[in-house]
């Protein structure tokens, strides 16, 4: 994977929609990704948080950020 990855990439990698990510950091519930001049992208390190908050796994709850980060 390279640094900055599109908002429809990460959703095909964590399989789940765009819009559930989106509606996630509408919610709170996940960090606000970070935006250029085309929209959203994620980095490594964000799709590695996401996978540990337990984002494409289908758990009954998902953690915050905090839990996850200490």
């Amino acid at each position: 994977m390279n640094g900055k990855l599109r908002i429809s990439h990460v959703a095909r990698l964590l399989n789940v929609t765009p819009h559930y990510l989106r509606m996630l950091e509408w919610e709170g519930r996940i960090p606000d990704a970070s935006y250029d001049r085309p929209g959203r992208f994620y980095t490594t390190a964000d799709i590695q948080l996401l996978r540990a908050i337990g984002i494409g796994t289908k758990p009954r709850r998902l953690k915050t950020p905090d839990e996850v980060l200490g």
